[in-house]
């Protein structure tokens, strides 16, 4: 095992982390929340914003501002890329730690594993929306828009998997070493990162669109089913992998009200239930779980392996 074992005493208390995060936090709301001020301050003396348009504005509705939704995901997500870039550099001057160290212990990615999540979890995607198209015709709208479209596909393809990595390095790779180190253990490397994981995401507009327990499930039970791959698989490149296509389908392919983000996608949903996208959801994890664990030849008793560490954690 490398992906735990690999840290070293170097300022891995606490105290460190939390430190690392604020700064990358910090990074990515100055510098990398630039672009989406200039957009918003240019937008808004551009159409003469009313009280309308800057309570849109200051509500960040930017449906209704004026904000074009491709430059809106671009610099919506170019925030993400700068905390990563941060974070990378930051882990590495405070931890001596590489940023292939906290993706999975070495000194290599393991792409396959990457798009081979990428690839499993797509299929199943795919699978659940033909099903709702064929199920519910009336609540599936077809919005093809070529020109917005394949803009918006090249900006996904670009910056969805460097947000997705973004939050992955930092949860399951970095956030999970450092509670793998302090307790010794791999459940609490699984459950404390995948519940703030979840909690991070209660700022998100689906939240006061559908509710704070159906939309905080659904965060957490992603946030363990991250956590389960990374630990059984030794690194965070299937979860990462199955993060970025789930974001990149839901901003490419199907899109909704409330959405977190807003794009010109293939399909919208007029009548959005979340809860009716539970058991879908479980069943997708039980899927891709069982096809991971075949394929990698998962052994589930590691999780009652101690994590090998040298250092004193108090």
């Amino acid at each position: 095992m490398n992906h735990f074992e690999c840290v070293t005493p170097i300022k891995n208390k606490w105290y460190w982390y939390l430190l690392v995060l604020f700064l990358c936090f910090i990074i990515s709301n100055t510098i990398g929340a630039i672009p989406l001020v200039l957009v918003l301050v240019v937008t808004a003396i551009n159409n003469g914003a009313g009280s309308a348009e800057m309570m849109a504005l200051s509500k960040i509705d930017f449906s209704t501002a004026g904000v074009d939704l491709n430059l809106l995901l671009v610099v919506l997500l170019s925030a993400f890329a700068v905390m990563l870039i941060a974070a990378i550099f930051i882990i590495k001057f405070i931890h001596a730690r590489t940023w292939t160290q906290v993706i999975n212990g070495t000194n290599r990615v393991r792409w396959s594993r990457f798009f081979f999540g990428m690839l499993i979890w797509g299929i199943i995607s795919l699978i659940f929306l033909a099903i709702s198209f064929f199920t519910e015709p009336e609540n599936i709208s077809f919005q093809f828009q070529p020109v917005k479209f394949f803009i918006l596909l090249v900006i996904a393809l670009i910056f969805i998997p460097l947000q997705t990595s973004c939050e992955e390095f930092l949860f399951r790779g970095y956030l999970a070493q450092g509670v793998a180190t302090w307790t010794k253990s791999r459940w609490w490397a699984l459950i404390i990162p995948s519940v703030l994981f979840g909690l991070l995401h209660s700022a998100n507009p689906e939240i006061k669109e559908y509710g704070f327990g159906v939309m905080m499930f659904q965060y957490i039970f992603l946030g363990l089913l991250f956590g389960l791959m990374t630990v059984m698989d030794d690194g965070i490149e299937l979860a990462m992998g199955v993060h970025a296509i789930n974001n990149l389908f839901g901003a490419v392919f199907v899109n909704y009200k409330g959405s977190a983000l807003q794009t010109y996608a293939l399909f919208e949903v007029s009548e959005m239930n979340p809860a009716d996208d539970i058991i879908p959801l479980i069943l997708s994890g039980i899927v891709v779980l069982a096809i991971l664990a075949r394929k990698y030849k998962w052994n589930f008793k590691i999780f009652n392996q101690k994590v090998a560490y040298p250092g004193n954690v108090f």
